[in-house]
């Protein structure tokens, strides 16, 4: 069994809550990052800022220099509300069917209350690339059983990327409602 510990990236690029997104934006681009915890008191993990919430941000036609970062779930600019974490000690398959539960691809690693580091999809596949071929043979059936355009499917939103069990082809995407415009 390996645990989280083993695998985790234990240095996690952070911003506070009151940064914008555009600031945001910069650190991910300098850090060649995907996302950014938003901590408070140091270490304590809030939420996460991916570029995909960045992309929203300018497709919703929002000044990224006028939104913080804070702003995300007040605006709900994002799904998700909760904040999903690990711990150190947990099994990385475990983690590995938490995130592809929630249609998340980076988890923060906490103990105690504080930011230990943070694993993504790419630390499980690195050390079981087994996966891939797994997940690779799950995608082809599924998308092999949709047969009408009309039908509902589950699976990532093309546009916001994040998981849904509602989403409809539009103009040749797989989109959920929200996206859609459908909330």
């Amino acid at each position: 069994m390996v645990k989280v510990k083993d695998v985790m990236k234990k240095r996690v690029i952070i911003i506070e809550p009151d940064s914008t997104v555009a600031d945001a934006a910069r650190i991910m681009t300098n850090n060649k990052v995907g996302c950014l915890v938003i901590v408070e008191n140091g270490d304590e993990p809030r939420d996460i800022i991916t570029e995909s919430d960045v992309t929203t941000i300018v497709a919703k036609g929002l000044d990224p220099k006028n939104v913080r970062v804070s702003d995300l779930k007040a605006k709900k600019l994002k799904k998700r509300t909760v904040l999903i974490t690990v711990k150190p000690e947990d099994d990385v398959l475990d983690v590995a069917k938490l995130m592809v539960r929630n249609g998340v691809k980076r988890v923060p690693v906490v103990e105690n209350g504080k930011l230990r580091g943070i694993i993504a999809d790419k630390e499980i596949l690195i050390i079981s690339p087994e996966l891939i071929e797994i997940m690779s043979e799950k995608l082809k059936s599924r998308v092999g059983s949709v047969a009408k355009p009309s039908q509902k499917i589950s699976g990532m939103c093309e546009d916001c990327e994040e998981y849904s069990d509602e989403l409809k082809q539009v103009g040749g995407q797989w989109l959920c409602p929200e996206c859609r415009g459908e909330e």
